[in-house]
Order: C-alpha cells, then structure tokens, then sequence
C-alpha cells in the first residue's frame, strides 16, 4: 500500500464517524415543528414537517406565548404543514 493510500485511509477514518454522527444530528433536527421567523409576540406559526398532533403544536405554542405573559389560542390551519396560533394576554 502506498503512502497516499495510507494517509487517505487514515483521514476516512477519521471523518467517517463524524459525518455520520452530523448526518443523524441533522435528521433529528429537521423531524421537529418548528416556529418560524413570522412569529412575534402577538402570534406564533409553525411549519409542522414532522404530523405533530394538534396537542403537541398546541403546547409549544403555549410555552412560545408564555415568554410573553401570554396564553396561546389557535387561530388558523391553512394545511397540515402550516399552523398559526395566537398569543392573548392572560384574562
């Protein structure tokens, strides 16, 4: 085996586990609901990738609200993929 073989071998050892390793972290992320950048203090959105249940949706929108003072309401569903909730000051 030359040395080039060798140094090459080394290196792809050596990143392999690495690339897998941020390969899987990337999946995990991107399997979440997340809230978008739309969201504010008056409202949240969601992009639900993932089929989230309502519930689920319904209390990240209350712990996003809750940074606020205020409680989350759902105001609309223009698909499964994209949810809007608002955030009301507490009564």
């Amino acid at each position: 085996m030359s040395y080039a073989s060798k140094k090459y071998f080394q290196v792809n050892t050596f990143f392999r586990p690495l690339f897998i390793s941020s390969i899987g972290i990337f999946a995990l992320a991107s399997c979440a609901a997340v809230y978008t950048d739309a969201s504010d203090a008056n409202h949240v959105t969601f992009l639900n990738s993932s089929g989230e249940s309502m519930d689920q949706l319904t209390n990240k929108a209350s712990a996003y609200c809750a940074q606020y003072g205020k409680t989350a309401s759902f105001k609309s569903s223009d698909t499964q993929l994209l949810v809007v909730f608002n955030c009301n000051p507490p009564r």
